[in-house]
Protein backbone atom coordinates (compact mmCIF):
# COMPACT_ATOMS: atom_id res chain seq x y z
CA UNK A 1 0.00 0.00 0.00
CA UNK A 2 1.30 3.49 -1.03
CA UNK A 3 0.93 6.27 1.29
CA UNK A 4 -0.20 9.23 0.82
CA UNK A 5 2.67 11.10 1.44
CA UNK A 6 5.09 8.78 -0.85
CA UNK A 7 2.36 8.98 -4.05
CA UNK A 8 2.86 13.17 -3.24
CA UNK A 9 6.54 12.92 -3.77
CA UNK A 10 6.23 10.54 -6.56
CA UNK A 11 3.86 12.57 -8.37
CA UNK A 12 6.43 15.82 -7.54
CA UNK A 13 9.11 13.87 -8.91
CA UNK A 14 7.26 12.87 -12.40
CA UNK A 15 6.68 16.48 -12.50
CA UNK A 16 10.49 17.22 -12.17
CA UNK A 17 10.99 14.38 -14.93
CA UNK A 18 8.76 15.86 -17.32
CA UNK A 19 10.29 19.18 -17.19
CA UNK A 20 13.96 17.15 -17.45
CA UNK A 21 11.94 15.57 -21.06
CA UNK A 22 11.09 19.17 -22.83
CA UNK A 23 14.49 20.07 -22.08
CA UNK A 24 15.25 17.14 -23.66
CA UNK A 25 18.02 16.29 -20.75
CA UNK A 26 16.50 12.48 -20.77
CA UNK A 27 19.08 11.02 -18.06
CA UNK A 28 18.21 13.45 -15.73
CA UNK A 29 14.71 12.46 -16.50
CA UNK A 30 15.21 8.54 -15.98
CA UNK A 31 16.57 9.72 -12.37
CA UNK A 32 13.08 11.96 -11.45
CA UNK A 33 10.92 9.22 -13.25
CA UNK A 34 13.09 5.98 -11.13
CA UNK A 35 13.05 8.12 -7.85
CA UNK A 36 9.08 8.67 -8.51
CA UNK A 37 8.60 4.63 -9.12
CA UNK A 38 10.62 3.61 -6.10
CA UNK A 39 7.75 5.94 -3.64
CA UNK A 40 5.17 4.55 -5.97
CA UNK A 41 5.32 1.70 -7.87
CA UNK A 42 1.59 1.47 -9.25
CA UNK A 43 1.54 3.89 -11.79
CA UNK A 44 1.61 3.00 -15.29
CA UNK A 45 2.57 6.54 -16.58
CA UNK A 46 5.89 6.55 -14.34
CA UNK A 47 7.63 3.73 -16.16
CA UNK A 48 6.12 4.49 -19.98
CA UNK A 49 7.44 7.73 -19.13
CA UNK A 50 10.73 6.47 -18.19
CA UNK A 51 10.24 4.45 -20.79
CA UNK A 52 10.18 7.07 -23.20
CA UNK A 53 13.52 8.68 -22.21
CA UNK A 54 15.49 5.48 -21.63
CA UNK A 55 14.20 5.02 -25.94
CA UNK A 56 15.49 8.46 -26.59
CA UNK A 57 19.29 6.86 -24.70
CA UNK A 58 18.62 4.19 -26.78
CA UNK A 59 18.46 1.67 -23.30
CA UNK A 60 16.21 -0.14 -25.82
CA UNK A 61 16.42 -3.59 -23.54
CA UNK A 62 15.32 -1.89 -20.14
CA UNK A 63 12.88 0.63 -22.32
CA UNK A 64 11.09 -2.73 -22.83
CA UNK A 65 11.32 -3.93 -19.60
CA UNK A 66 9.73 -0.66 -18.30
CA UNK A 67 7.19 -0.66 -20.76
CA UNK A 68 5.71 -4.16 -20.37
CA UNK A 69 5.40 -3.44 -16.35
CA UNK A 70 3.48 -0.09 -17.20
CA UNK A 71 1.09 -2.37 -19.61
CA UNK A 72 0.87 -4.76 -16.97
CA UNK A 73 -0.57 -1.78 -14.32
CA UNK A 74 -2.78 -0.65 -17.56
CA UNK A 75 -2.96 -2.89 -20.52
CA UNK A 76 -4.97 0.57 -22.26
CA UNK A 77 -1.46 2.53 -22.03
CA UNK A 78 -1.04 2.93 -25.48
CA UNK A 79 2.00 4.99 -25.41
CA UNK A 80 3.24 2.61 -23.36
CA UNK A 81 2.67 -0.08 -26.52
CA UNK A 82 3.96 2.36 -28.95
CA UNK A 83 7.12 2.51 -27.39
CA UNK A 84 7.56 -1.12 -26.75
CA UNK A 85 7.43 -1.58 -30.13
CA UNK A 86 9.90 0.93 -30.80
CA UNK A 87 11.98 -0.41 -28.37
CA UNK A 88 12.06 -3.78 -29.93
CA UNK A 89 12.99 -1.87 -33.47
CA UNK A 90 16.31 -0.64 -31.67
CA UNK A 91 16.63 -4.05 -30.61
CA UNK A 92 16.31 -5.66 -34.11
CA UNK A 93 13.44 -7.47 -33.04
CA UNK A 94 11.10 -6.84 -35.61
CA UNK A 95 8.14 -9.29 -35.12
CA UNK A 96 8.19 -8.47 -32.02
CA UNK A 97 7.43 -5.06 -32.82
CA UNK A 98 4.88 -5.54 -35.64
CA UNK A 99 2.59 -7.45 -32.61
CA UNK A 100 2.70 -4.64 -30.35
CA UNK A 101 1.74 -1.78 -33.30
CA UNK A 102 -0.81 -4.37 -34.76
CA UNK A 103 -2.28 -4.79 -30.78
CA UNK A 104 -2.34 -0.28 -30.90
CA UNK A 105 -3.97 -0.50 -33.82
CA UNK A 106 -6.54 -2.58 -32.48
CA UNK A 107 -6.96 -0.50 -29.61
CA UNK A 108 -7.20 2.85 -32.16
CA UNK A 109 -7.42 2.00 -35.97
CA UNK A 110 -5.88 5.20 -37.33
CA UNK A 111 -3.26 6.22 -35.24
CA UNK A 112 -1.15 8.12 -38.21
CA UNK A 113 2.64 6.85 -36.15
CA UNK A 114 1.63 3.41 -35.62
CA UNK A 115 0.54 2.51 -38.66
CA UNK A 116 3.61 3.82 -40.37
CA UNK A 117 5.85 2.08 -37.99
CA UNK A 118 4.03 -1.42 -38.47
CA UNK A 119 4.56 -0.46 -42.47
CA UNK A 120 8.35 -0.11 -41.93
CA UNK A 121 8.34 -3.29 -39.82
CA UNK A 122 6.62 -5.28 -42.37
CA UNK A 123 9.44 -3.82 -44.69
CA UNK A 124 11.71 -4.98 -42.88
CA UNK A 125 10.68 -8.17 -41.97
CA UNK A 126 10.11 -8.76 -45.90
CA UNK A 127 13.82 -8.17 -46.73
CA UNK A 128 14.95 -9.94 -44.16
CA UNK A 129 13.13 -12.80 -46.07
CA UNK A 130 13.96 -12.35 -49.30
CA UNK A 131 17.58 -12.33 -47.90
CA UNK A 132 17.24 -15.97 -46.54
CA UNK A 133 15.46 -16.81 -49.42
CA UNK A 134 18.00 -15.98 -51.72
CA UNK A 135 20.57 -17.54 -49.68
CA UNK A 136 18.74 -20.85 -49.87
CA UNK A 137 20.59 -24.03 -48.18
CA UNK A 138 23.79 -23.65 -49.32
CA UNK A 139 26.27 -20.36 -49.00
CA UNK A 140 25.36 -17.17 -50.77
CA UNK A 141 27.72 -16.10 -53.43
CA UNK A 142 27.80 -12.48 -52.65
CA UNK A 143 28.72 -9.72 -55.41
CA UNK A 144 30.94 -7.18 -54.51
CA UNK A 145 28.89 -4.05 -56.01
CA UNK A 146 31.83 -2.24 -55.20
CA UNK A 147 34.18 -4.29 -57.18
CA UNK A 148 31.84 -4.89 -59.55
CA UNK A 149 30.84 -1.56 -60.34
CA UNK A 150 30.59 -0.16 -64.30
CA UNK A 151 31.39 3.23 -64.33
CA UNK A 152 30.33 3.44 -68.25
CA UNK A 153 26.98 2.62 -66.70
CA UNK A 154 26.50 6.08 -65.13
CA UNK A 155 27.86 8.14 -68.22
CA UNK A 156 23.93 8.36 -69.22
CA UNK A 157 22.50 10.31 -66.28
CA UNK A 158 21.98 14.19 -66.32
CA UNK A 159 24.23 15.07 -63.41
CA UNK A 160 27.63 14.05 -64.96
CA UNK A 161 26.38 15.84 -68.44
CA UNK A 162 25.82 19.05 -66.18
CA UNK A 163 28.80 19.05 -63.79
CA UNK A 164 30.97 21.80 -64.23
CA UNK A 165 33.60 21.29 -61.56
CA UNK A 166 37.05 19.97 -61.55
CA UNK A 167 37.45 16.42 -62.98
CA UNK A 168 37.85 13.50 -61.60
CA UNK A 169 40.22 10.93 -63.56
CA UNK A 170 38.55 7.62 -63.35
CA UNK A 171 40.28 4.29 -64.48
CA UNK A 172 37.78 0.81 -65.05
CA UNK A 173 39.80 -1.80 -63.78
CA UNK A 174 39.29 -5.45 -64.99
CA UNK A 175 40.45 -8.44 -65.17
CA UNK A 176 41.93 -10.83 -67.53
CA UNK A 177 38.54 -11.55 -68.86
CA UNK A 178 37.65 -7.96 -69.14
CA UNK A 179 35.34 -8.05 -66.38
CA UNK A 180 34.76 -5.01 -64.01
CA UNK A 181 36.89 -5.01 -60.69
CA UNK A 182 36.10 -2.08 -59.37
CA UNK A 183 37.02 2.02 -59.71
CA UNK A 184 40.61 3.63 -59.49
CA UNK A 185 40.87 7.80 -59.45
CA UNK A 186 44.11 9.03 -60.20
CA UNK A 187 43.85 12.42 -59.64
CA UNK A 188 42.30 13.07 -56.08
CA UNK A 189 43.42 16.37 -55.01
CA UNK A 190 42.59 18.82 -52.21
CA UNK A 191 41.30 21.51 -55.02
CA UNK A 192 39.10 18.73 -55.81
CA UNK A 193 38.12 18.59 -52.38
CA UNK A 194 37.90 21.75 -51.69
CA UNK A 195 35.60 22.82 -54.49
CA UNK A 196 33.25 19.22 -53.33
CA UNK A 197 32.85 20.67 -49.77
CA UNK A 198 32.51 24.20 -50.65
CA UNK A 199 30.88 24.86 -53.82
CA UNK A 200 28.69 21.56 -53.55
CA UNK A 201 27.92 20.27 -50.41
CA UNK A 202 27.74 24.00 -48.46
CA UNK A 203 25.26 25.07 -51.14
CA UNK A 204 23.33 22.08 -51.01
CA UNK A 205 24.13 20.40 -53.95
CA UNK A 206 25.76 16.93 -54.63
CA UNK A 207 28.11 14.96 -56.60
CA UNK A 208 27.74 13.38 -59.94
CA UNK A 209 27.07 9.72 -59.33
CA UNK A 210 29.11 8.61 -60.65
CA UNK A 211 31.67 10.12 -59.27
CA UNK A 212 30.39 8.51 -55.79
CA UNK A 213 30.68 5.33 -56.70
CA UNK A 214 34.64 6.03 -58.15
CA UNK A 215 34.87 7.64 -54.87
CA UNK A 216 33.87 4.71 -52.79
CA UNK A 217 34.29 1.83 -55.13
CA UNK A 218 38.19 3.39 -54.56
CA UNK A 219 37.88 3.66 -50.88
CA UNK A 220 36.36 0.30 -50.46
CA UNK A 221 39.45 -1.32 -51.75
CA UNK A 222 41.92 0.69 -49.79
CA UNK A 223 39.75 -0.20 -46.81
CA UNK A 224 39.91 -4.02 -47.68
CA UNK A 225 43.51 -4.01 -47.90
CA UNK A 226 43.47 -3.04 -44.15
CA UNK A 227 44.16 -5.81 -41.76
CA UNK A 228 41.06 -5.84 -39.35
CA UNK A 229 43.29 -4.01 -36.48
CA UNK A 230 45.02 -1.14 -38.12
CA UNK A 231 48.57 -0.66 -36.21
CA UNK A 232 49.60 2.73 -36.57
CA UNK A 233 52.80 4.82 -34.60
CA UNK A 234 54.75 7.93 -34.16
CA UNK A 235 56.19 7.27 -31.24
CA UNK A 236 59.60 8.34 -33.13
CA UNK A 237 58.50 10.48 -35.06
CA UNK A 238 57.56 13.64 -33.07
CA UNK A 239 56.40 15.76 -35.63
CA UNK A 240 53.21 13.98 -36.28
CA UNK A 241 49.85 14.06 -34.68
CA UNK A 242 47.56 11.06 -34.76
CA UNK A 243 44.14 12.98 -33.97
CA UNK A 244 41.19 10.12 -32.65
CA UNK A 245 37.43 11.24 -33.07
CA UNK A 246 34.79 9.52 -31.78
CA UNK A 247 30.69 9.39 -33.29
CA UNK A 248 30.12 12.51 -36.21
CA UNK A 249 26.88 10.95 -36.48
CA UNK A 250 26.48 12.98 -40.50
CA UNK A 251 27.06 16.32 -38.33
CA UNK A 252 28.83 17.47 -41.35
CA UNK A 253 29.49 20.96 -40.52
CA UNK A 254 30.62 20.14 -36.86
CA UNK A 255 33.24 17.62 -38.71
CA UNK A 256 34.33 20.75 -40.93
CA UNK A 257 34.75 22.67 -37.44
CA UNK A 258 37.13 19.92 -36.36
CA UNK A 259 39.48 20.10 -39.38
CA UNK A 260 39.25 23.80 -39.36
CA UNK A 261 40.20 24.21 -35.30
CA UNK A 262 42.52 21.25 -35.45
CA UNK A 263 44.18 20.69 -38.51
CA UNK A 264 43.50 19.15 -41.75
CA UNK A 265 44.36 15.69 -42.56
CA UNK A 266 48.08 15.60 -44.64
CA UNK A 267 51.28 13.91 -43.97
CA UNK A 268 52.04 14.63 -40.68
CA UNK A 269 48.85 15.14 -39.48
CA UNK A 270 46.82 11.47 -39.29
CA UNK A 271 43.31 11.29 -38.21
CA UNK A 272 41.41 8.08 -36.77
CA UNK A 273 37.32 8.48 -36.68
CA UNK A 274 36.04 5.93 -34.82
CA UNK A 275 32.91 4.54 -35.89
CA UNK A 276 29.11 6.47 -36.29
CA UNK A 277 29.83 8.87 -39.04
CA UNK A 278 26.49 7.93 -40.69
CA UNK A 279 23.03 8.20 -39.16
CA UNK A 280 21.03 10.48 -37.01
CA UNK A 281 22.60 13.45 -38.46
CA UNK A 282 20.78 14.61 -41.97
CA UNK A 283 24.30 15.38 -43.48
CA UNK A 284 26.28 11.62 -43.69
CA UNK A 285 26.48 11.29 -46.94
CA UNK A 286 28.67 14.34 -47.22
CA UNK A 287 30.38 12.86 -44.58
CA UNK A 288 31.03 9.92 -45.61
CA UNK A 289 31.75 10.92 -49.17
CA UNK A 290 34.12 13.78 -47.68
CA UNK A 291 36.01 10.66 -45.57
CA UNK A 292 36.76 8.46 -48.19
CA UNK A 293 37.77 10.91 -50.73
CA UNK A 294 39.98 11.96 -47.85
CA UNK A 295 41.19 8.36 -47.62
CA UNK A 296 42.17 8.21 -51.58
CA UNK A 297 43.99 11.32 -51.20
CA UNK A 298 46.20 10.30 -48.03
CA UNK A 299 45.67 6.71 -47.59
CA UNK A 300 48.67 6.40 -45.23
CA UNK A 301 46.65 9.42 -42.79
CA UNK A 302 43.18 8.78 -42.89
CA UNK A 303 41.92 6.00 -40.92
CA UNK A 304 38.18 4.96 -39.96
CA UNK A 305 37.36 2.02 -37.07
CA UNK A 306 33.58 0.48 -38.16
CA UNK A 307 30.97 1.75 -35.31
CA UNK A 308 27.41 0.07 -35.15
CA UNK A 309 25.93 2.58 -37.09
CA UNK A 310 27.97 1.01 -39.92
CA UNK A 311 25.37 -2.12 -40.58
CA UNK A 312 22.00 -2.62 -42.81
CA UNK A 313 20.08 -2.43 -40.15
CA UNK A 314 21.13 0.69 -38.31
CA UNK A 315 21.30 2.62 -41.62
CA UNK A 316 17.17 1.86 -42.38
CA UNK A 317 16.42 2.96 -38.48
CA UNK A 318 18.35 5.98 -38.16
CA UNK A 319 18.55 7.41 -41.94
CA UNK A 320 21.48 6.81 -43.94
CA UNK A 321 19.63 4.62 -46.38
CA UNK A 322 16.69 7.10 -47.01
CA UNK A 323 19.19 9.95 -47.34
CA UNK A 324 21.53 8.08 -49.87
CA UNK A 325 18.88 7.18 -51.52
CA UNK A 326 16.85 10.64 -51.68
CA UNK A 327 20.73 12.15 -52.87
CA UNK A 328 22.04 9.62 -54.88
CA UNK A 329 20.45 5.93 -55.37
CA UNK A 330 19.83 3.14 -54.12
CA UNK A 331 23.03 1.31 -56.17
CA UNK A 332 25.06 4.06 -54.07
CA UNK A 333 23.77 2.80 -50.96
CA UNK A 334 24.39 -0.96 -51.81
CA UNK A 335 27.78 0.02 -52.23
CA UNK A 336 28.05 2.11 -49.39
CA UNK A 337 26.89 -0.50 -47.66
CA UNK A 338 29.87 -3.18 -48.73
CA UNK A 339 32.42 -0.54 -48.05
CA UNK A 340 31.53 -0.57 -44.25
CA UNK A 341 31.65 -4.15 -43.98
CA UNK A 342 35.63 -3.50 -45.31
CA UNK A 343 36.13 -0.82 -42.47
CA UNK A 344 38.81 -2.36 -39.98
CA UNK A 345 37.25 -2.82 -36.78
CA UNK A 346 40.20 -1.60 -34.05
CA UNK A 347 43.45 0.21 -34.48
CA UNK A 348 46.54 0.36 -32.06
CA UNK A 349 48.25 3.71 -31.69
CA UNK A 350 52.03 2.98 -30.70
CA UNK A 351 51.61 0.02 -28.84
CA UNK A 352 49.91 1.35 -26.36
CA UNK A 353 46.24 2.15 -27.00
CA UNK A 354 43.45 0.39 -28.24
CA UNK A 355 40.72 1.96 -30.25
CA UNK A 356 36.86 0.52 -31.23
CA UNK A 357 34.42 2.38 -31.14
CA UNK A 358 32.22 0.21 -28.12
CA UNK A 359 34.09 -2.05 -26.02
CA UNK A 360 35.65 -5.60 -24.91
CA UNK A 361 34.16 -8.93 -25.35
CA UNK A 362 32.49 -10.73 -22.25
CA UNK A 363 34.96 -13.78 -22.66
CA UNK A 364 37.94 -13.20 -20.42
CA UNK A 365 40.16 -15.64 -23.05
CA UNK A 366 39.80 -13.06 -26.17
CA UNK A 367 42.88 -11.35 -26.89
CA UNK A 368 44.28 -8.76 -28.84
CA UNK A 369 45.47 -11.49 -31.59
CA UNK A 370 41.81 -12.74 -31.18
CA UNK A 371 40.33 -9.63 -32.93
CA UNK A 372 42.87 -9.37 -35.32
CA UNK A 373 42.22 -12.81 -36.56
CA UNK A 374 38.14 -11.69 -36.98
CA UNK A 375 36.73 -12.42 -40.28
CA UNK A 376 35.06 -9.06 -40.30
CA UNK A 377 33.68 -8.67 -44.57
CA UNK A 378 29.71 -9.03 -43.27
CA UNK A 379 27.32 -7.80 -41.30
CA UNK A 380 28.36 -8.19 -38.05
CA UNK A 381 26.53 -10.92 -36.05
CA UNK A 382 24.27 -10.62 -33.17
CA UNK A 383 26.92 -12.11 -30.45
CA UNK A 384 30.57 -12.80 -30.21
CA UNK A 385 34.04 -10.10 -30.05
CA UNK A 386 32.91 -8.77 -33.63
CA UNK A 387 29.82 -7.51 -32.16
CA UNK A 388 31.13 -6.33 -28.60
CA UNK A 389 33.92 -4.30 -30.49
CA UNK A 390 30.77 -2.45 -31.90
CA UNK A 391 28.39 -2.62 -29.18
CA UNK A 392 29.04 -3.06 -25.75
CA UNK A 393 30.01 -0.31 -23.06
CA UNK A 394 31.84 0.46 -19.70
CA UNK A 395 30.23 0.19 -16.25
CA UNK A 396 31.50 1.70 -13.16
CA UNK A 397 31.05 -2.10 -11.25
CA UNK A 398 33.04 -4.55 -11.36
CA UNK A 399 32.72 -7.51 -13.54
CA UNK A 400 30.32 -7.95 -16.20
CA UNK A 401 26.16 -6.96 -16.80
CA UNK A 402 24.01 -7.01 -19.22
CA UNK A 403 23.35 -4.01 -21.56
CA UNK A 404 20.54 -1.47 -21.68
CA UNK A 405 21.14 -1.31 -25.28
CA UNK A 406 20.09 -5.09 -25.55
CA UNK A 407 22.99 -5.93 -27.71
CA UNK A 408 26.68 -6.52 -25.97
CA UNK A 409 27.20 -5.99 -23.12
CA UNK A 410 28.52 -3.75 -19.88
CA UNK A 411 31.88 -4.51 -18.39
CA UNK A 412 33.46 -3.70 -15.42
CA UNK A 413 37.11 -1.28 -14.63
CA UNK A 414 38.37 -4.80 -13.44
CA UNK A 415 38.10 -6.17 -16.97
CA UNK A 416 39.46 -3.69 -18.44
CA UNK A 417 42.75 -3.35 -16.40
CA UNK A 418 42.64 -7.40 -16.94
CA UNK A 419 42.50 -6.96 -20.95
CA UNK A 420 45.26 -4.04 -20.55
CA UNK A 421 47.75 -6.69 -19.02
CA UNK A 422 47.53 -9.52 -20.18
CA UNK A 423 47.76 -7.57 -23.83
CA UNK A 424 50.58 -5.22 -22.64
CA UNK A 425 48.70 -2.54 -23.86
CA UNK A 426 48.24 0.87 -21.35
CA UNK A 427 44.78 2.99 -22.24
CA UNK A 428 41.50 1.83 -23.93
CA UNK A 429 40.16 4.42 -26.68
CA UNK A 430 36.33 4.08 -27.26
CA UNK A 431 32.99 6.31 -28.24
CA UNK A 432 29.44 4.73 -28.62
CA UNK A 433 27.86 6.50 -25.88
CA UNK A 434 27.17 10.29 -25.60
CA UNK A 435 29.73 11.93 -22.83
CA UNK A 436 28.39 15.72 -22.30
CA UNK A 437 31.79 17.11 -21.59
CA UNK A 438 32.80 15.46 -24.92
CA UNK A 439 35.51 12.98 -23.51
CA UNK A 440 35.50 11.06 -20.02
CA UNK A 441 38.08 8.88 -18.54
CA UNK A 442 36.77 6.10 -17.18
CA UNK A 443 38.53 3.05 -15.36
CA UNK A 444 40.90 4.59 -13.11
CA UNK A 445 41.35 6.23 -15.93
CA UNK A 446 42.57 2.78 -18.16
CA UNK A 447 39.64 3.53 -20.41
CA UNK A 448 38.51 6.92 -22.24
CA UNK A 449 35.54 8.01 -24.14
CA UNK A 450 35.38 10.75 -26.79
CA UNK A 451 32.46 11.46 -28.61
CA UNK A 452 32.76 14.03 -31.19
CA UNK A 453 29.20 15.35 -32.17
CA UNK A 454 28.80 18.07 -30.44
CA UNK A 455 25.01 18.89 -29.32
CA UNK A 456 24.25 15.78 -30.53
CA UNK A 457 21.16 15.85 -32.53
CA UNK A 458 20.78 19.25 -31.93
CA UNK A 459 19.36 18.46 -28.58
CA UNK A 460 22.21 17.02 -26.12
CA UNK A 461 23.81 20.30 -25.29
CA UNK A 462 26.77 18.04 -24.93
CA UNK A 463 30.73 19.23 -26.48
CA UNK A 464 32.79 17.31 -28.48
CA UNK A 465 35.68 15.94 -27.59
CA UNK A 466 39.31 14.89 -29.63
CA UNK A 467 42.11 13.30 -28.51
CA UNK A 468 45.66 13.58 -29.98
CA UNK A 469 48.31 11.28 -29.73
CA UNK A 470 51.66 13.45 -29.17
CA UNK A 471 54.29 11.53 -27.62
CA UNK A 472 56.04 13.42 -25.07
CA UNK A 473 54.25 16.90 -25.54
CA UNK A 474 51.04 16.46 -24.32
CA UNK A 475 49.47 17.97 -21.15
CA UNK A 476 48.40 16.44 -18.04
CA UNK A 477 45.29 17.14 -16.52
CA UNK A 478 43.78 18.65 -19.57
CA UNK A 479 40.35 17.81 -19.30
CA UNK A 480 41.58 14.76 -16.37
CA UNK A 481 44.06 13.62 -18.91
CA UNK A 482 47.20 11.75 -17.13
CA UNK A 483 49.36 10.60 -19.51
CA UNK A 484 51.91 12.84 -21.61
CA UNK A 485 51.75 11.32 -24.53
CA UNK A 486 47.89 12.63 -24.97
CA UNK A 487 46.75 16.08 -25.75
CA UNK A 488 42.79 16.04 -25.07
CA UNK A 489 40.47 18.71 -26.08
CA UNK A 490 37.13 19.89 -26.58
CA UNK A 491 35.11 21.95 -28.60
CA UNK A 492 31.28 23.25 -28.69
CA UNK A 493 28.60 22.87 -32.16
CA UNK A 494 28.47 25.61 -34.82
CA UNK A 495 26.01 26.44 -36.57
CA UNK A 496 24.44 24.71 -39.85
CA UNK A 497 21.35 24.86 -41.51
CA UNK A 498 17.89 24.57 -40.59
CA UNK A 499 17.68 21.06 -41.52
CA UNK A 500 16.44 18.60 -38.77
CA UNK A 501 18.02 15.41 -37.74
CA UNK A 502 16.95 12.46 -39.81
CA UNK A 503 15.21 14.64 -42.15
CA UNK A 504 14.93 12.24 -45.05
CA UNK A 505 13.94 9.41 -43.39
CA UNK A 506 10.76 7.70 -44.49
CA UNK A 507 10.61 4.98 -41.72
CA UNK A 508 7.71 6.69 -39.51
CA UNK A 509 9.73 5.35 -36.22
CA UNK A 510 9.88 8.39 -34.70
CA UNK A 511 13.28 8.23 -32.98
Amino acid sequence: MVSVEAAQEAAKFKVQGNVFIKEKDYSAAVECYSKAIERDDTQSIYFSNRAFARLKLDNFLTAVEDCTKALELDGKNIKALHRRGLSHVGLLQFNLARKDFRKLLQMKPNEPTAIKALEACEKFIRQEKFKKAIAGDGDQIKINLCAQVQLSSFDGNSDILNYEGPSLEMTQLVNEKNEPTGAQITNMSQEFVSFMVNDLFLKGKNLPKKYVAAIVSHAERLFHQEPSVVELNNATETDVKISVCGDTHGQFYDVLNIFRKYGKVGSKHSYLFNGDFVDRGSWSCEVAILFYCLKILFPNNMFINRGNHETDNMNKIYGFEDECKYKYSPRIFEMFSQSFEALPLATVINDKYLVMHGGLSADSSVSLDDYKKIDRFSQPPREGPFMELLWSDPQAAKGLGPSERGLGHSFGPDVTANFLARNKLHKIFRSHEVRMGGVLFEHDKKLVTVFSAPNYCDSQGNLGGIIHVVPGTGVIGQNDNDDEDLLVETFGAVEHPNVKPMAYSNGGLGF
